[in-house]
């Protein structure tokens, strides 16, 4: 067990699944003895969301450059690297896409001068060698693309898990008091699941927004299916938690849900891009909804997976903070 401080990097105030790991992170070490405090982007008067609250973990805003820390970096927030250079780095890749698209994004709002005098510490990371940083995967998909870079370190598998809150007086499978409700998440793929949803008014479709995480949890209880068929950047949390609450899924297959490690559901129930036509998403839809004891059956061997995740994280935190 290291005895080396430890510090997990993360935007203030912020609530999106990769904030949510990092706090799950943070509980974790806590409770299993480690010395952990979240180190907070920018300084705000609140900067714990209150959904994370419940995580208690200490927090600040600075820290010095030290040997004797471990700095936990989200893919996002990579450009930190080079501000510590003493510091034992640990780049935890919770999505894929965030890395590009936010590097990208920072290096496009500096003009010529501030390309030329901001200061090294500053600067973006692109795989350099650097015997102080690893490089954590929570996705195969991430995992085959680490694969490809040179790395110093050996890449560690670590993953989050679906909160506690949708396990708090969980019904047994058949005890569920499943109705005709099919939910979807409005800010994914959209443009795709709109035509199919006028197609098949007699169900109720639900878009999850707007409600509190205890409404979500309490809907998704109800819920016989969950249709997703946006892009997933990492692991995604909301088709877990479908799961846990005994739902059956539908999905596309860009980014981690192409891959049978990231979501180990039958392959029939996840759409290529050219099988997303209202004839044929509507047909599966419908077989679900009409043969949904029997169908429900298909997801128990990945249920069991996604249950099993924090039992599995606290696992491998003691590898790797051995």
């Amino acid at each position: 067990m290291t005895n080396k401080d430890i510090y997990i990097l993360c935007p203030p105030n912020n609530a999106t699944g990769g904030p949510e790991a990092l706090h799950q992170l943070g509980h974790l070490l806590k409770e299993m003895g480690y010395k952990v405090k979240m180190l907070y982007s920018k300084r705000k008067m609140n900067p714990v969301h209150p959904f994370y609250q419940n995580y208690d973990v200490p927090y600040t805003f600075k820290i010095s450059d030290s040997p004797n820390n471990i700095v936990v970096i989200p893919e996002s927030m990579t450009n930190w690297i080079a501000r510590y250079p003493l510091s034992e780095k640990k780049v935890w890749w919770l999505s894929l896409d965030f890395y590009e698209v936010l590097m990208n994004s920072r290096e496009a709002k500096k003009n010529w001068i501030r390309k030329i005098v901001v200061p090294y510490k500053h600067t973006e990371y692109r795989f350099e060698k650097d015997k102080t940083v690893t490089h954590w995967n929570q996705s195969q998909r991430t995992k085959e693309f680490l694969l490809t870079k040179d790395l110093d370190n050996p890449i560690e598998y670590l993953c989050d898990y679906v909160t506690e809150l949708f396990f708090e007086n969980l019904p047994n499978l058949n005890d569920f008091e499943k109705e005709n409700i099919i939910t979807y998440n409005p800010k994914k793929g959209l443009d795709k699941i709109g035509p199919i949803i006028n197609s098949l008014p007699q169900y109720k479709w639900v878009p999850l927004q707007g409600m509190t995480r205890v409404e979500m949890r309490d809907l998704l209880r109800k819920t016989k299916l969950h249709v997703d068929f946006g892009y997933f950047p990492g692991r995604d949390k909301i088709p877990r938690e479908a799961l846990v609450s005994g739902c059956c899924l539908l999905t596309g297959r860009d980014g981690t849900s192409g891959f049978k490690e990231d979501l180990g559901i039958p392959e029939q129930y996840k759409l290529h891009e050219n099988e997303i036509t209202v004839e044929n998403a509507s047909a599966k839809i419908n077989h679900i909804m009409e043969n949904f004891e029997t169908v429900r059956q298909d997801f128990l061997s990945f249920r069991e997976f996604v249950m099993g995740e924090k039992e599995r994280m606290i696992a491998d935190i003691k590898k790797i903070f051995r």
